[in-house]
């Protein structure tokens, strides 16, 4: 998925009518998502003839249906590329009545740029490369060293040299799929008087067969969960290229063994705003104190066992948007289920929301008492009275519109967080680096000031 925007005249048309092509421009936002505005229809006028009792013929067309106004794929080509477009609908609400054509407005979900795909349903291919914001800070390996000669004693030496070499690429099994990390550089400057090299690390996922496309990026959404987890900012997925067999280039030695990409664009959920790279100081943990690839391997293994628990948790993190009530309603939630799903317990009735959240306090390592302040069992039944006046609307939240509070739904996040990262075998070192950071310190500070309960 990229996040850039796109602002295209082309033809486009619909699987298996390619004889009807409508011009049209699509812009894509990446928080907005995509417009196609055309000059026609979509799908090809069928006029339908209507004897009247006169035996004279009136032409008509029958109203679209909802069905009708649903477009899973819509193909187009752009300056000789082709374009598919994904998940899309009609915003022509009354539908098309007269017998001329109608100029059509369709709100697109995604988009590729590169090929043509002409099944919803098999949206497929073999290798995704993902650009994940903070990333490159996260893994903390550079492959880029400066030295100034002249500084160092040589007064006839060069003013600086740049040695830039590649990294060695991390990768790991997940299932069918294969996981890397892999170091990248390019050339910035304008190749005249001003040169420079940027580094970043990407994520690669791949499989030795067709994968669908939701397969290879769930992995990117679980890594940008323990991305953003670990730098304390939003990881946002900033680009994403497909590759695809039926892909490749022409050129290359042997022919067509270099894929062309497939740029993926798509809207996300929850987007925070632009930020600025998180720095080496803002991580709560980095890749090797995780435990290199291996601990992400684990972390993965984790995320896919509990995939609806995690997104909803990281959900408050990757937007600004929500009300502090949200965030402890979803975080609890997921807590309740965690600990249902670990203890294989989830469906007994007789468990009670306060005996799950002791449940996890008591999984959670060490480190998370020092953030509570409080003993357990007050701190829980702090837990459970707010939870219950935000669930049944209590008259503290209907009289106030309020409940709980910010050191509330932090403790409640890094609870989970602490949770998850101990269920994948996260070394003692994550939870030390975790319990110095300043963020935590100054939470502890705030439960320390608050009042008793």
């Amino acid at each position: 998925m990229s996040s850039q925007s796109l602002d295209v005249l082309g033809k486009w048309w619909l699987p298996g009518h390619e004889g009807h092509r409508v011009t049209g421009r699509l812009t894509w936002d990446v928080v907005e998502g995509g417009t196609l505005e055309m000059l026609g229809e979509l799908r090809p006028i069928a006029l339908k003839d209507n004897v009247l009792p006169d035996g004279s013929v009136q032409k008509y067309r029958e109203p679209l249906t909802k069905v009708d106004q649903q477009y899973p794929m819509i193909l187009g080509e752009v300056d000789d590329e082709g374009y598919t477009l994904l998940g899309s609908w009609s915003l022509n609400g009354r539908g098309f009545h007269r017998l001329r054509e109608h100029r059509e407005r369709v709100c697109v979900n995604g988009v590729l740029v590169g090929a043509w795909y002409t099944d919803g349903d098999d949206l497929q291919a073999d290798r995704a490369v993902f650009d994940i914001r903070h990333l490159t800070t996260w893994v903390d390996d550079s492959g880029v060293k400066t030295t100034y000669p002249r500084v160092e004693g040589e007064p006839n030496g060069p003013w600086a040299i740049v040695t830039a070499k590649h990294r060695r690429t991390r990768k790991i099994g997940h299932g069918d799929l294969t996981v890397k990390l892999w170091h990248h550089f390019d050339w910035t400057g304008d190749g005249e008087w001003t040169h420079g090299i940027a580094e970043s690390w990407k994520l690669t996922v791949e499989s030795k067969t067709m994968s669908d496309v939701d397969a290879l990026t769930n992995v990117a959404v679980d890594v940008r969960a323990l991305v953003t987890i670990a730098a304390g900012k939003s990881a946002e997925i900033e680009k994403v290229v497909l590759q695809h067999p039926a892909v490749a280039s022409t050129i290359g030695s042997p022919p067509r063994s270099i894929r062309e990409d497939i740029s993926y664009y798509s809207r996300w959920s929850h987007r925070a705003a632009e930020e600025p790279p998180a720095r080496r100081q803002d991580l709560y943990f980095d890749l090797m104190t995780f435990g290199g690839i291996r601990g992400l391997g684990r972390w993965l293994t984790v995320a896919r066992k509990y995939p609806t628990e995690l997104r909803r948790v990281m959900a408050t993190r990757y937007t600004g948007d929500m009300y502090v009530e949200d965030r402890i309603m979803n975080t609890c939630a997921a807590l309740e289920s965690f600990d249902g799903t670990r203890r294989r317990n989830r469906r007994r009735e007789d468990v009670e929301f306060a005996d799950r959240i002791t449940a996890c306090v008591k999984f959670a390592p060490p480190q998370l008492s020092a953030l509570l302040v409080e003993d357990m069992t007050t701190w829980v039944a702090a837990v459970v009275r707010v939870r219950n006046q935000v669930a049944h609307h209590g008259h503290v939240f209907r009289e106030t519109g309020t409940a709980g509070e910010h050191l509330l739904a932090e403790q409640l996040y890094w609870l989970f967080v602490m949770c998850m990262l101990r269920v994948s075998g996260a070394p003692d070192a994550v939870f030390d680096s975790i319990g110095c950071h300043g963020q935590i310190r100054w939470l502890t500070e705030q439960a320390r000031e608050r009042p008793a309960t």
